[in-house]
């Protein structure tokens, strides 16, 4: 199963941030976490240079032993050291770094001095006031830890799209107006028309990514600014909707517009068809060797798979990839 950068990034930040908690060298937790940024940001697709048989030791912060596990991750799927490190971590305080403000130290201090091993043990000792007696936390980061496992519980009830649209539309056009702004538009479960929505992605494109980047975290209905950088922002709306904004290069929109709209069922199939003609896809375009063929319209990408577009309440992969094929799409109603 093809595997893009941003998944190979992903587990080697899970590998630093379980070291971390282990207490390990924090050298080596900083050489995983400086690679998981560097591939991040790679224009091009590491599986390819994998397959290709490039150096990967060439890429800044990626040494000899990190070229070793991103070759095994490309090959099988799988980080054994990852694995490894996963059983000697109780499963819970893995839960325990998707909460807000808890980074790895904090969470091993939890562990060491709370017995703190999940969500519930963290929720219980926040109530009883144990949290802020230790160093480094006090009662305002009690009360945050809290106010976040209730977002987390609310968040993970997802919201009804009906809803979702009274908050998404107004969002989408105050970032429309921000000047230098070719294109704005949500992605996701949204853009597929579910039923209920989680996290909201959007993606513009412009020649003022910064300036989005502004005009989102001045937005009325924002109440946090969780992260904020040039090209990506995220920030939760006082509904407790969780925006994610990503700023795209013109010619990789529609790529990008694809990949993030899913679903993950239907963008696998996609990246099959794609090898099956000599191409690999990714949410950068469409390549052959080098050369970009596809990647600024939905459009084009369908197109290099020798498909028609499919709307997106479609990509669920339940039959629509044969359905395209065949020229069967169904007329949907409007």
């Amino acid at each position: 199963m093809p595997i893009t950068n941003s998944e190979i990034a992903d587990k080697l930040t899970q590998l630093a941030d379980l070291l971390d908690i282990e207490g390990a060298d924090r050298f080596r937790v900083r050489a995983y976490r400086n690679a998981a940024r560097t591939i991040s940001t790679l224009p091009r697709s590491l599986e390819d240079m994998v397959y290709e048989g490039e150096d990967l030791t060439e890429l800044p912060g990626v040494g000899e032993s990190i070229a070793k596990k991103i070759r095994e991750i490309v090959e099988t799927g799988r980080l054994s050291k990852l694995e490894e490190e996963e059983k000697r971590t109780p499963s819970g305080l893995r839960e325990l770094l998707r909460v807000e403000g808890l980074g790895p130290k904090r969470v091993q201090a939890l562990y060491e001095h709370l017995q703190i091993t999940g969500l519930a043990d963290l929720a219980e000792a926040a109530r009883l006031g144990r949290v802020r007696t230790l160093p480094g936390f006090g009662a305002k980061t009690e009360e945050k830890i809290l106010r976040e496992l209730e977002r987390a519980r609310v968040r993970e009830q997802r919201t009804l799209l009906s809803v979702a649209e009274q908050f998404v539309t107004p969002l989408l056009e105050y970032l429309r107006k921000t000047e230098g702004v070719d294109r704005v538009e949500a992605a996701g479960s949204y853009r597929r028309r579910l039923e209920t929505v989680g996290d909201l992605d959007i993606l513009v494109t412009g020649d003022a990514p910064a300036a989005v980047m502004d005009r989102l975290a001045s937005y009325s209905a924002v109440e946090e600014v969780v992260s904020r950088g040039e090209t990506r922002s995220t920030v939760r709306l006082r509904s407790g909707l969780q925006v994610d904004v990503r700023a795209v290069a013109r010619e990789s929109y529609g790529a990008a517009l694809v990949y993030f709209t899913g679903s993950k069922a239907h963008n696998i199939v996609l990246r099959q068809m794609a090898i099956q003609r000599g191409l690999k896809l990714s949410e950068y375009g469409a390549f052959r060797n080098d050369e970009r063929v596809a990647g600024e319209t939905e459009e084009e990408v369908y197109a290099a798979l020798d498909l028609p577009w499919i709307p997106p309440e479609l990509r669920e992969d339940r039959g629509e990839v044969q359905a395209a094929q065949e020229g069967r799409l169904p007329r949907l109603v409007t």
